[in-house]
C-alpha cells in the first residue's frame, strides 16, 4: 500500500501540484485577496515545474503603528492562552518566542525580504515530502491495526486526499493573512498551520478509523 501510494504521488507530482494551487487560487479568488501575475517555481527536480500566484504583501515597517498593534494584539492573545490553558503553556510559550523573533527581524532587519511565492514554495515542497511519507504512516496506523486490511487501505487514501485539499486551503488562508498583516505573523503561521498541522490531522483520522474499528469488534457502549 505505502509502495503504491508513494509512487502514484511521485508520478502525479506536478498534477498534483497544478490540482492544489488550482484550489488555493479559487479560495483566494473568492476571499477577494488580489494577485500580482504569476510565477514558476521549482519545488523538487523530477516533479516539474509549478505555477504559483505571486501575491502582494503589506509592507511592515511603511505602517510601524499597525505592525506595533498587530504585535501586541497577538502577545495580548498569547498572554491570555498562557494563563487560561494550564495544558499547553510550553507550546504556547514557544508560539510567543517566534512572534517576538519575527518582530524583532521586521523592526531591526530592513534588509530581510520574503514574499508569498517564496513563503509558497518552501511550503509546497514541505506538503510534497508529507504527501511522499503519508502512506508509509498510514501503512503503520491503519493496515497495522485494523482488522481489515481493505479497510486499512482506504482510510490511507482518505487521509492522503484529505491532506491535500486542506494543504490547499491553508496555504490560502497564510497567504491571505500574509496579504494583510505583513511578515509578522510568518513564523507562526508556518509553525501552527504547516506540518505540525498535517500530524495532528493524521491522529485525528486515526483515532477515527480505531474507534470504528473497536465498536465493529467489541460493540458499542451501553447507555
Amino acid at each position: 500500500m505505502a509502495c503504491v501510494l508513494s509512487a502514484a504521488v511521485f508520478h502525479s507530482g506536478t498534477r498534483l501540484l497544478d490540482a492544489h494551487n488550482r484550489i488555493s487560487w479559487f479560495i483566494l479568488k473568492c476571499t477577494s485577496v488580489p494577485t500580482a501575475g504569476e510565477r514558476t517555481i521549482e519545488v523538487f527536480p523530477g516533479l516539474g515545474p509549478v505555477t504559483v500566484k505571486d501575491v502582494p504583501l503589506k509592507a511592515d515597517r511603511e505602517s510601524p503603528l499597525r505592525t506595533g498593534i498587530l504585535f501586541a494584539a497577538a502577545l495580548s492573545a498569547l498572554i491570555f492562552s498562557h494563563r487560561r490553558f494550564p495544558l499547553g503553556r510550553n507550546f504556547v510559550v514557544f508560539l510567543m518566542i517566534l512572534l517576538c523573533a519575527s518582530g524583532i527581524v521586521v523592526l531591526f532587519v530592513p534588509s530581510f525580504y520574503f514574499d508569498a511565492v517564496m513563503y509558497a514554495q518552501i511550503w509546497l515542497r514541505g506538503e510534497v515530502l508529507v504527501w511522499l511519507l503519508l502512506p508509509w504512516v498510514s501503512a503503520l496506523l491503519f493496515v497495522l491495526t485494523l482488522p481489515s486490511m481493505a479497510s486499512g487501505f482506504l482510510w490511507g487514501v482518505l487521509v492522503e486526499c484529505y491532506v491535500v485539499a486542506w494543504s490547499a486551503l491553508r496555504l490560502a488562508f497564510c497567504l491571505g493573512v500574509l496579504h494583510y498583516t505583513g511578515i509578522l505573523f510568518l513564523p507562526l503561521l508556518w509553525f501552527v498551520l504547516g506540518i505540525l498541522f498535517d500530524l495532528v490531522i493524521i491522529l485525528f483520522f486515526y483515532s477515527l478509523a480505531l474507534e470504528q474499528s473497536i465498536k465493529r469488534t467489541m460493540g458499542g457502549r451501553r447507555s
